[in-house]
């Protein structure tokens, strides 16, 4: 039951990050021809790593949970708290980001 609750806990979190990485990627179409502020500019380059980074390392720490065969096994409660802080911790500045690039790209509008 524990290694099917990973597995659960591993598939919501890879979808969160797609979602995560797409919200890193909305800068670029909010505003195609305009300059960016320096925070979106450097959450679009860094963001999209980190958000792989996180998958990949939660993957490879279910895949250890799954082929382990000891008796003491890690509870899932500790593995979901930890990677939803984490993504929380990585959502907000891309959230940021996207709003800077929005009000950059209202603030250029021309008036009419």
């Amino acid at each position: 039951m524990n290694k099917f609750a990973h597995g659960i806990v591993l598939v919501f979190f890879g979808v969160a990050c797609l979602l995560t990485w797409a919200t890193f990627k909305l800068p670029m179409m909010v505003t195609p021809g305009l300059e960016l502020p320096a925070f979106t500019r450097l959450c679009v380059s860094v963001g999209p790593a980190v958000v792989i980074g996180l998958a990949v390392l939660a993957t490879a720490y279910c895949l250890w949970i799954w082929i382990r065969k000891g008796e003491c096994r890690n509870s899932w409660v500790t593995f979901l708290a930890l990677a939803t802080s984490a993504l929380v911790l990585v959502t907000l500045p891309s959230v940021v980001a996207t709003c800077l690039a929005l009000i950059n790209a209202v603030n250029r509008l021309p008036i009419k």
